[in-house]
C-alpha cells in the first residue's frame, strides 16, 4: 500500500517525511498512457507533491499543487495532492518520446528551461503561490531549492523512481528531511554526508525491498526515529458532474446555444480523463445564470 509518513528524531532535532507512491504513480501514468520520459517526469512529480502534502496539517482540506513548466517538449507537469493522501496529475505531452525522440531518459532535457510553481491552499482567503526558476533540471533538487528560497526551510529531498524493461514503474518513493531552528549545523553536515555516501539510488533500494524507515534511520546515523503518523496515498480526482458543468460558464450565450443545437456537450477531465455528458437542459441552466449576471 502506498503511504506517506511523518517522522521525528528528537536527538538530532530533525523531521522527515517519507512517501511510497508505486501504485499511485503507476495508475496515473497508465491513465495518461505516458511514454518513458513522460512517465519519469510525471512519476517523480507525483512523489514530490505527495512529500509536500505530507507537510500539511493532517486530515484537513489543505492541499498543494505543483507545476513544472518549461520550453522543452514535455511542456508542463501538474500534480495536486491533499492532506488526506489524495493525488491527481497529468503531463501536457504524455507521448514526448514519440513526438520528440530522445536518446535517454532525462527530466532536464524534456522540461528544458523553466519554472516551478507551487500553490498551497491552507484555508486562507487566497491560496499561497510561489514561483522559482528550475536551476537544476532535477525534480528533487529544484524542490529543495524552492523550500529553502520560498519557505526558508533548509531541506534535503531524495526522490527515487525506476522503470522496468516495458517502461512500467517498478519502484517509486521519496524522502524529505527538514531542520528546526535549533538544529545544529554539525547535524546538517552529517546528514548531507550520509546522503552523498548512499551506495545505491533510492529507487534501486526501494525496488530491492528495503524499508524506507530504515533508510531514514541510516541517514540519521542510526539514531532513534519516531513515526508520528502514517496516511495512505491514492489516486483520487476531485472532478464530479456538477463541478465540471460549472466549467461551461466560460462559454458565451451564443456558444452555449450552439452546444444545445448539437445535442449537448462532452467534457473530459484533464487530470483523470473521465468524460462527462451534459444535456441541452443542463446547458440551459448555465445560460440562465448568464442572464442573471
Amino acid at each position: 500500500m502506498d503511504m506517506t509518513s511523518r517522522i521525528y528524531c528528537e536527538k538530532l532535532k530533525l523531521r522527515a517525511y517519507t512517501v511510497i507512491t508505486l501504485d499511485t504513480a503507476r495508475e496515473i501514468t497508465s491513465i495518461h498512457q505516458t511514454t518513458p520520459n513522460a512517465t519519469v517526469a510525471l512519476g517523480r512529480s507525483i512523489t514530490a507533491a505527495a512529500l509536500l502534502a505530507a507537510t500539511l496539517k493532517p486530515e484537513t482540506n489543505q492541499s498543494v499543487l505543483i507545476k513544472f513548466s518549461g520550453d522543452g517538449p514535455i511542456k508542463e507537469v501538474h500534480v495536486q495532492a491533499d492532506a488526506f493522501g489524495n493525488v491527481r496529475g497529468y503531463v501536457a505531452n504524455p507521448s514526448v518520446d514519440i513526438t520528440h525522440p530522445m536518446d535517454r531518459i532525462s527530466f532536464s532535457k524534456s522540461i528544458g528551461a523553466g519554472l516551478l510553481t507551487v500553490i498551497r491552499d491552507i484555508g486562507m482567503k487566497e491560496p499561497y503561490s510561489s514561483v522559482t526558476p528550475l536551476l537544476y533540471g532535477e525534480i528533487a533538487s529544484d524542490l529543495a531549492y524552492y523550500l529553502v528560497s520560498s519557505e526558508q526551510i533548509p531541506s534535503a529531498v531524495i526522490i527515487g523512481l525506476n522503470l522496468d524493461k516495458e517502461g512500467i514503474i517498478s519502484s517509486s518513493g521519496g524522502i524529505l528531511i527538514q531542520t528546526f531552528p535549533d538544529t545544529e549545523e554539525s547535524v546538517i553536515e552529517m546528514v548531507e554526508q550520509k546522503i552523498k555516501e548512499m551506495k545505491k539510488p533510492l529507487g534501486d533500494r526501494l525496488g530491492e525491498g528495503e524499508n524506507i524507515y530504515q533508510i531514514v534511520q541510516e541517514l540519521f546515523d542510526g539514531n532513534h526515529i519516531e513515526i508520528l503518523s502514517a496516511t495512505p496515498v491514492r489516486h483520487q480526482c476531485r472532478c464530479n458532474h456538477q463541478s465540471t458543468l460549472q466549467l461551461l460558464k466560460v462559454f458565451s450565450t451564443s456558444e452555449l446555444s450552439e452546444l444545445q443545437a448539437e445535442g449537448g456537450a462532452k467534457v473530459t477531465c484533464t487530470f483523470c480523463k473521465k468524460e462527462y455528458q451534459f444535456t441541452p437542459d443542463e446547458i440551459e441552466t448555465i445560460k440562465n445564470r448568464h442572464k442573471g449576471d
